[in-house]
């Protein structure tokens, strides 16, 4: 996590710097959404190969077919969850507990039309990082978690709090966190990570697909 979050920065930085106009206008936006998750995704798979015996012994990486129908039917109780509890939050706030990033790319210059730059930002959004997401919460953090004894349901509990708390979106965080219970329940349930894996693409495909139709149409 203080691997993404620093990585996260300072391309915030650097970009804000170096950029003169809409950072989010162009092949910025690109590396705001795809550097942080490999450079993370680097670190996990070192940790796991010096520290362990590899990603799919430590973190239960290993695909059945199964897995696919698995993560569809979790992705269908995680919508519906963070439905009930976007609903919720927006009766108490009268906030849309909408995706920081999201909003930043409707906000900018980014959002006034389709480019490449922004399908490209819903590809990784739909594939690399739902895939560094649960290798790190799923798998990393699960892991290490029950190698100091700390019973299933209360891994499942910590790591979807971790999961929604490092998002850094306040009014978002119980969407999130319903999310990875739903989706964390893949690796309660079948010990790997695949279901889950499956269950994050299929959530966040579904998310970028609405807001390529939003973008497109508005």
């Amino acid at each position: 996590m203080v691997v993404f979050l620093a990585v996260s920065l300072a391309v915030g930085f650097l970009a804000y710097f170096a950029v003169d106009g809409d950072v989010l206008a162009g092949p910025w936006l690109l590396a705001a959404v795809a550097v942080p998750p490999l450079v993370q995704l680097a670190h996990v798979t070192w940790i796991a190969r010096a520290r362990g015996a590899g990603l799919a012994a430590d973190f239960r990486l290993r695909i059945k077919g199964s897995d696919v129908a698995t993560g569809a039917g979790l992705c269908v109780a995680g919508l519906i969850l963070a439905g009930i509890t976007a609903t919720i939050i927006f009766e108490l706030l009268d906030r849309e507990p909408t995706a920081a990033a999201a909003e930043l790319v409707q906000d900018s210059e980014a959002g006034n039309g389709l480019t490449i730059w922004i399908y490209l930002f819903a590809f990784l959004a739909a594939t690399l990082i739902p895939l560094v997401e649960e290798l790190v919460y799923r798998g990393l953090w699960w892991s290490a978690l029950e190698k100091r004894g700390v019973p299933p349901v209360a891994v499942l509990f910590i790591t979807s709090a971790l999961f929604a708390i490092v998002h850094l979106e306040p009014v978002r965080t119980p969407v999130l966190f319903v999310l990875g219970l739903a989706i964390g329940l893949g690796r309660l349930v079948t010990g790997r990570i695949a279901a889950s894996i499956a269950a994050h693409v299929y959530i966040n495909a579904i998310a970028m697909l609405f807001l390529l139709i939003d973008l497109g149409t508005g």
